[in-house]
Parts: structure tokens; C-alpha cells; sequence
């Protein structure tokens, strides 16, 4: 169980395969055990494949509370650095798109190609942790916020009733092994901080920008169908797919589909 140890962190990751890199960023505070689910059996079949645990999730402990995007970034910075790769394909998940976005215009080197999943680009609204989620975290505690709020989010009804097997087995990898809530705050209010619009201009690799078409329902302030007309529009030449009948989590529910998907987009680079 390779560990990177890090000044701050102890950094938990595996590979898969080999071939081209291709380093895959979780959504906030997630640890990386949901892409080996899907995409780790099916990237590794021709790529390396790297998953991680970012700081203070899953396997990863912390002893800072610095879970800004740039940080992260640099952790993932670090990560290929201890695994010898000059550049990779960056794909982010949600706040994983805001990480892989900072690796494209801070580490330009470090990046190839850039695939954004339903990926976060700015926040409106007073910094800090949004009142409605302190509400809802005093009012139904932190697992039953954080299970609630994947599906509220993540799938639309009339999907979850057609596929539970496929959502049950996501939300059960979701769920375990939650990291303290003080850490997941940590992560809301960096996310909230962050905001990479003023340099999606100078991203120039090719990038594809990924969105559920459904991914508006069960959010406050700006949504991700949003942001991801933000991304393919700031970013030349950038590829925007929308994913019929989807909210926020068909990487993991939708699989086959968005595979395929990334897979088009790679081969026609």
C-alpha cells in the first residue's frame, strides 16, 4: 500500500496498468475508492492508472488544515513527481475539476489532456460554509447530510428507480469511511474560496468538459450546468458533452456511457 510522505500529509495512492498516465482527482472530500468501481478496470486495460486519497480523506491522514485548491494541486504535483511521470491526462470530478484545472495552469508541463467532470469553476455568494448546509447538518447530523445530499445531487428519481443496484453499490463505497466532519469543512470552505475563472484562458491542452443535464436539481448558487458552460467556453477548443437524464454522479451510475465518452474524446485528440 504505497504511501507518499509528504512535509504535512501522508499521501495514500495506487496504480493500475500501464501506458499513458492518467491521474484521477476525487470531488470534495472524497477518498479515490469509487474509481476503481469503473474506471480504474476499464483505463487500466492501456493506461497507468493513478488513484489517491487526498489529504485527510480515506487512508491519507493530516496534520494541516490547508485543503485549499493550490494545495491539492501540489499534492498531485508531488504524487507524479514520486512516480517518475513528466505528464498525465488530469481528469477531475467535481472539485477534482478544480484541482486538475489548477495542475493545467499552474503545472502546465505537468498536463496533456484535461477531462472535467462536472467540474466547479467559481462560487457567488459570502465565503465560509453555506448557511443551508450548517442548517442541514444540525438538523439531520453529518452521515445522513452527506448520504442525502449524494442523492439529492447525484441522481434523479426516475434514474435511481431504474438502476438501485448500481446506485446502492456507489453509495455504499460513498459512505465508508467518512472523514471527520471538521476536515470536510475544511474542504467546503476551500472550495468556496476557489475560483479559476480568470485562468481558464490560459489552459491549452485539449479538454473535455463532461455535465449532467439534470445536475441543477438539489443545488443553491450557481450549478453545474453552469459552471461547465463556463469551462467549455473559457477554454479554447474545449469539448462540452451534456449526459441526458443525469445529476452529479455518472461516473459511478452511468459508467458504460461515460467511459465511452472519454474514451471518443481521447482517441480523437
Amino acid at each position: 500500500m504505497p504511501v507518499l510522505k509528504l512535509a504535512d500529509t501522508d499521501l495514500h495512492y495506487e496504480t493500475f496498468g500501464h501506458g499513458p498516465a492518467f491521474l484521477f482527482n476525487s470531488a470534495t472530500a472524497w477518498h479515490g475508492e469509487a474509481w476503481k468501481l469503473y474506471q480504474v478496470p476499464e483505463f487500466a486495460r492501456d493506461h497507468t492508472v493513478i488513484i489517491y486519497d487526498q489529504r485527510g480523506t480515506g487512508q491519507s491522514p493530516t496534520r494541516s488544515d490547508d485543503f485549499s485548491t493550490r494545495r491539492l494541486a501540489e499534492d498531485a504535483v508531488a504524487l507524479l513527481d514520486r512516480l517518475g511521470i513528466e505528464s498525465a491526462i488530469a481528469l477531475g470530478h467535481s472539485n477534482g475539476g478544480r484541482i486538475a484545472q489548477t495542475l493545467a495552469t499552474d503545472h502546465p508541463d505537468r498536463v496533456n489532456t484535461l477531462i472535467l467532470a462536472s467540474s466547479g469553476a467559481t462560487h457567488s455568494g459570502a465565503p465560509g460554509v453555506p448557511i443551508k448546509m450548517c442548517v442541514e447538518l444540525v438538523d439531520k447530523g453529518y452521515e445522513k447530510y452527506t448520504r442525502d445530499h449524494a442523492f439529492e445531487v447525484g441522481v434523479t428519481k426516475t434514474f435511481y428507480e431504474a438502476n438501485r443496484a448500481i446506485c446502492d453499490t456507489f453509495m455504499e463505497v460513498r459512505m465508508a469511511n467518512l472523514l471527520p466532519l471538521e476536515t470536510f469543512l475544511g474542504y467546503v470552505v476551500a472550495r468556496q474560496a476557489s475560483d479559476t475563472t480568470a485562468k481558464l484562458k490560459d489552459i491549452k491542452v485539449p479538454t473535455l468538459v463532461m455535465v449532467g443535464d439534470d445536475e441543477d436539481h438539489g443545488s443553491s448558487g450557481p450549478t453545474h450546468l453552469q459552471f461547465a458552460k463556463t469551462l467549455a467556453s473559457g477554454i479554447k477548443g474545449a469539448k462540452l458533452v451534456t449526459i441526458e437524464g443525469q445529476g452529479h454522479h455518472y461516473p459511478f451510475v452511468l459508467p458504460e456511457k461515460t467511459n465511452a465518452i472519454i474514451r471518443e474524446f481521447l482517441a480523437g485528440r
